[in-house]
């Protein structure tokens, strides 16, 4: 059963590869991927919303990036190292996202 659903912009190449290559290293099924707008809009091109199935928190970003990390096995190791802040700084670079209900989207 998934535990977060990853929204892409279907019309972005680089998106649609990302989330099909998430897709297949996720074998335990933990994400779910939708080209539906997400709770907050249409997803532009090379953006992520991830919402969290549990209590449907929204993630954007370094943030959303982290939640898919967390659910991968492959990710994990470098899904605990974005709780670090000088790592979630440089892979996030000038736009971290949201994280959670940490900041109004």
């Amino acid at each position: 059963m998934a535990t977060i659903t990853l929204h892409y912009n279907p019309e972005c190449a680089t998106c649609v590869r990302q989330a099909q290559r998430t897709a297949s290293l996720d074998w335990l099924g933990r994400v779910e991927l939708s080209t539906a707008d997400s709770p907050i809009g249409a997803v532009p091109r090379g953006r992520i919303v991830v919402v969290d199935a549990r209590d449907e928190r929204v993630f954007t970003g370094i943030f959303a990036t982290r939640k898919i990390c967390l659910q991968v096995p492959l990710f994990f190791l470098y899904g605990l190292l974005l709780f670090l802040p000088p790592v979630r700084r440089l892979a996030g670079g000038d736009d971290p996202g949201c994280d959670g209900d940490a900041c109004e989207v």
